[in-house]
Parts: structure tokens; sequence; C-alpha cells
């Protein structure tokens, strides 16, 4: 299985030259099973680079799109995705459906007059929108299940397994306040247990949150603290806000590695052996 993250920001892009490193798109994943299957989570602005990527092999592209919610940073790239209006490519796009309707308007209302010139029946792919339901989804010769976050509307987190290899996509997810508690914290740490790779929303510091309780984001030491209790490999920072540079995100991973330093120093036994790095735009991630 290998990971790229095509955006990592969360809320609104960042670009300029003190967020280069991480980059400065909205959410976009991609993942690679052993077997070729190509899965994509999210349709931030990240999407347009992954789509450009894509288009350079010449040959038919089929994917799953899985869509963590529908909040406008993790949805506003789908339109600029070159992929979506080529005949020929085919995607199975997964998502929970609005309320009153299906996963169909979610796209529809997102290209829409005035707001963008083409609609989404003009798309030249072929599209089978699937309503997410409660139970496990095979994808290619992976599992995937998913479960309900702490965040305003429905969101979901999603884990992959292939081979005996997991991995945990959990953004836009408040673990600390209880001001949006649809899902305990011990359940989000049996969802995450012994996951080989858990990317999860590290937005803000404790001074942030001080003043953003309840908008349905964590900080990196509560999303720390979910990944020590999991017992993951490797956690990764994601959904960085738009406001922190790189040299910020340098700190609260160093932050991060610090305390798991310190609570080592005082174990005796069953040392945290865990990996902690921020999710960037140039990475790859195999497991």
């Amino acid at each position: 299985m290998k990971i790229r993250c095509w955006g990592t920001r969360g809320s609104i892009p960042a670009p300029g030259a003190e967020t280069v490193r991480y980059g400065g798109n909205t959410p976009c994943l991609e993942v690679r099973l052993d077997d070729g299957t190509l899965i994509i989570f999210d349709s931030g602005t990240g999407i347009r680079e992954l789509g450009l990527e894509l288009m350079k092999s010449g040959q038919p592209i089929r994917a799953q799109i899985i869509l963590t919610h529908i909040h406008w940073d993790h949805i506003q790239g789908f339109p600029f995705f070159v992929p979506a209006y080529v005949e020929g490519n085919q995607f199975e796009i997964i998502a929970r459906p609005l309320a009153g309707s299906g996963v169909r308007q979610i796209f529809e209302d997102l290209m829409v007059e005035p707001y963008f010139p083409i609609g989404f029946d003009a798309l030249g792919a072929d599209f089978r929108l699937r309503e997410l339901g409660s139970g496990d989804i095979d994808l290619g010769g992976a599992r995937m299940t998913s479960i309900e976050t702490n965040h305003p509307g429905d969101t979901f987190a999603f884990r992959v397994e292939e081979n005996g290899k997991s991995f945990v996509f959990m953004t836009d997810n408040e673990l600390r306040s209880s001001a949006i508690k649809k899902v305990p914290f011990e359940e989000h740490v049996r969802f995450c247990r012994g996951a080989d790779l858990l990317i999860h929303d590290a937005m803000y510091t404790d001074e942030e949150y001080e003043k953003t309780v309840g908008w349905g984001h964590s900080t990196w030491m509560t999303a720390l603290e979910l990944a020590i209790k999991a017992g993951v490999s490797r956690f990764a920072l994601y959904h960085h806000d738009p406001a922190h540079s790189d040299d910020m995100i340098d700190s609260l991973v160093e932050q991060c590695r610090k305390e798991i330093r310190a609570r080592n120093r005082r174990r005796k036994k069953r040392k945290i052996k865990m990996k902690c790095f921020a999710a960037d735009e140039e990475s790859v991630i195999k497991l």
C-alpha cells in the first residue's frame, strides 16, 4: 500500500513561500493498493495536481473517490479534476448523501451556475455514485471500514486493511471537547488500534483551541494521545491550519517527539516506539 498526500491544509488553501514544504492545498490523499487499485480520499484543491499526474500515463483511469464529508475544503477541487472530463475514465464516488437527497446532489450543487460554468452532467467520464453505509466495503484486495468523527455534519474516518497492513485516515475530528461528542474517545482508540499509519487532524495548539472549541478540530496533543493509546506505528499530523507556516509545523512535530521522549523516560517498560511526523505534499508513505 502506498499513500501520498496531495493536499494537507484545512479550511482554505494557503499558497506561498512559508507553506511550500508541507504544501498549501486542501485535503486529498492518493492510496495505491498492491493490486493497483486507486483510492482517492477527499477532493480538496490537491486533487487538481493529482489529476494532472494521473493524465500523464495516457491510459484510462479507474478509481474510487471517497469523501470524508462535504465541507467546502474537502470538495472544492473536484471541478478542476481533469480526468473527470475524459471519456473512458471510470470513477465510483462513495459519500454520505445529503439529507433528503442522494450523493449526486452534492456534485450538482457544486457545479451549478452562476458559481461554475460546467455542470456535472457535462463531464465525460463514467461515474457511479454510491451512498456510504455502515458496513465494510471491499476495495480491490483491501477491506475498508468507517467510523463517525466529532465534527459538524456527517463526517467519517476510514481504515483500509490490505495484506496485514492498515492505514487510518481520520481528518476533521475534535477529540477533546464535549461540544461535539458523537463518538467517545475510547471508540476512536479501538478503531485506530495497531494501525501501521494514522493520519489525524492536528490543527491547533492548546492556545488556539481555546478560541475554537466546537469547530470540530483537535490539538496536536490530543491527536498524539489518541495515537499513543491506539499503539499505532506511525502518526502523521494533518489538516494543518492555513495560518501555520512550515516552521510552525516543524515546531509542532518537535513538541510531539519531545512529549514521546518525556513519556519514555518515565516508563520502565512498554516504551513508545511510534514515529511522529507531519504530512506533506511530496512524500510517498509505503506500508
